[in-house]
């Protein structure tokens, strides 16, 4: 089981990526680290700070749960894709 991110567009011949939960998790670690942030210290993935204590247009992405966390909206792909 893992996760799959695509722009849900039918072109075959996009970019996608596929990561298990694992692979993605280190994924999420590293933009928050470069973000200057460790995902680990926030809350919903071990630690105790505030999603409201971080600036970053990567919210969408790093603050949702891997497995039921749904899609996300077109609006949110648009603020992540810079």
């Amino acid at each position: 089981m893992g996760l799959i991110l695509y722009p849900g567009d039918g072109d075959t011949s996009s970019p996608d990526v596929a990561w298990s939960y694992r692979g993605f998790a280190a994924f999420r670690g590293r933009l928050a680290q470069a973000e200057g942030f460790t995902l680990s210290e926030m809350w919903g993935f071990g630690g105790e700070l505030p999603w409201s204590d971080v600036s970053t247009t990567l919210k969408p992405l790093l603050d949702r749960p891997d497995d039921g966390g749904g899609e996300l909206s077109a609006a949110e792909c648009a603020a992540i894709a810079a």
